[in-house]
């Protein structure tokens, strides 16, 4: 079992057997073939809407659909019927591969596109360090330079961009000239204008190097007013 499913599993026996196991505990094959989908379905409901037995005007705000199958599948890696559909007649096999759990699931993302449901969390802003380190991919995946910026005469508060170097670029109609907004954040706004001044000046540079991304954005966070 992997590190990264061994918490969840943990955390759903701790809920359905009452005990708390420490993280490296080892589950033995009788405790986990007493595992049901009703155990499956009450924790998963305990999680999402705050109740192991939600009514029907409950909404999931509490969890995604995307953390209910990450733990479906954290359960089911150890199931020792790992490839077997729950049987309901028999009651054997993988609990986590029934109708009850997989239903409930669906029911979350339906909510989900109601926007009845757990905002998402998928994406988020940029950080500035997360930035820069993005410049310096860039540089590696597609050999930026200078010259592939240039300033947009149309809108001056913004930069034209041609990217000639990907993997998905085999004509020149392939590179149309993009626009390079601000980012309403001192210090980006910092690195666009600086883009502009070597796009503009005469001395500009022809290649795009590590050096340069760490040299555009070392030096913004003392230009920036410092607190009160």
């Amino acid at each position: 079992m992997t590190a990264r499913y061994k918490p969840k599993l943990v955390k759903f026996m701790t809920y359905k057997n009452g005990v708390n196991y420490s993280s490296d505990h080892t589950f033995s094959m009788e405790e986990l073939l007493d595992i049901t989908p009703d155990h499956v379905c009450r924790w998963m409901n305990e999680l999402t809407y705050g109740s192991p037995e939600p009514s029907d005007d409950m909404r999931p705000v509490h969890r995604r659909s995307s953390t209910l199958e990450f733990s479906k599948k954290a359960i089911s890696t150890v199931m020792p019927r790992v490839n077997s559909t729950w049987d309901p007649v028999t009651q054997r096999d993988n609990p986590t591969r029934s109708d009850a759990v997989n239903k409930l699931i669906k029911r979350v993302k339906k909510f989900e596109v109601r926007r009845e449901g757990a905002e998402s969390k998928a994406r988020r802003s940029v950080e500035f360090d997360e930035f820069t380190n993005l410049l310096l991919l860039v540089h590696d995946m597609m050999k930026l330079q200078f010259a592939n910026i240039s300033p947009n005469s149309q809108y001056p508060s913004t930069l034209l961009f041609q990217m000639h170097w990907s993997k998905n670029i085999h004509e020149e109609q392939d590179a149309p000239e993009q626009i390079v907004l601000g980012s309403m954040d001192p210090k980006m706004t910092s690195a666009s204008d600086t883009a502009m001044v070597f796009a503009s000046g005469s001395a500009a540079k022809t290649a795009f190097t590590p050096a340069d991304a760490r040299a555009m954005t070392s030096g913004f966070r003392l230009s920036l007013p410092s607190s009160p």
